[in-house]
């Protein structure tokens, strides 16, 4: 791939996967440096990677595999190296709109949910993640190695482990 191409389709890329990308980073590690070292080495495997797309798959698709693989590896590598905590934070989840002035009722709603989608583990978190991306379950499959009807049927267990937990929340006991 010519320099100038490669330069070129990074550059879309960056901007249609960076808020996913940082966002799964965000459900690896709570500390800002760690995050923003692991989208570092993510967007550099990409680049480093972009030649030997073969177009299998999605590009959205394979940025995510190389995410995921690239998120897996150095969160491996940080544990070894200082036995960090992993805690998601809640924010990355609360949809963002600009000059919506939310409900409080829907807001204490939102925060209990994201107390739960934090409680859950790192791979249910990271499903919720790109299920809140807008993924498919193929694609979900595709980039996390597993069978379809094996995403959907973690789906389905997250969903019900969340509606106890948000139970829960509602009766003060989360």
């Amino acid at each position: 791939m010519e320099k100038r191409n490669k330069e070129h389709l990074f550059e879309n890329l960056f901007q249609e996967n960076k808020d996913k990308i940082y966002r799964l980073c965000c459900g690896y590690f709570s500390d800002d440096n760690d995050v923003d070292d692991l989208f570092q080495e993510i967007m550099l495997n990409i680049w480093k990677n972009l030649d030997s797309f073969r177009a299998e798959a999605k590009i959205s698709t394979w940025i995510y595999r190389i995410a995921v693989n690239t998120a897996l590896l150095f969160s491996k590598r940080q544990q070894r190296n200082r036995n960090l905590f992993l805690r998601i934070e809640p924010e990355i989840f609360i949809p963002q709109t600009k000059g919506e002035v939310p409900d409080p009722h829907q807001q204490l709603e939102l925060e209990n949910l994201q107390r739960c989608i934090t409680s859950l583990a790192k791979q249910d978190r990271l499903l919720v993640s790109m299920l809140l991306d807008g993924l498919s379950y193929k694609e979900m499959a595709e980039i996390l190695g597993m069978s379809v009807s094996h995403v959907g049927v973690k789906i389905n267990r997250i969903k019900h482990s969340l509606a106890e937990l948000m139970k829960e929340a509602s009766h003060g006991k989360l």
